[in-house]
């Protein structure tokens, strides 16, 4: 019955480590440089895209922004032009 027991909590206690891993894990992120470099434009006009409200970010200073690579992308699939 112990055993069970141990089981059924080292079970719980995985589960709920999953769970609150997924809340608290912090995604990546590039600087106004590295996004720049990724989508072949200059630092100015990434940071202006984000003032703009084009480019999603977060703004941790004047001049420091962060982007999550997922935005990046919706950006360039909302960009993209497909041949006809």
């Amino acid at each position: 019955m112990d055993e069970k027991i141990n089981e059924l909590g080292a079970a719980l206690a995985a589960e709920l480590a999953a769970r609150i891993q997924k809340y608290f894990t912090v995604q990546p992120t590039l600087t106004i440089e590295e996004t720049a470099r990724e989508l072949g434009i200059s630092i100015e006009l990434v940071r202006q895209k984000c003032n703009d409200g084009e480019l999603p970010h977060v703004k941790l200073g004047p001049r420091l922004y962060r982007i999550k690579p997922v935005d990046i992308n919706a950006y360039i699939e909302k960009h993209y032009e497909r041949a006809k």
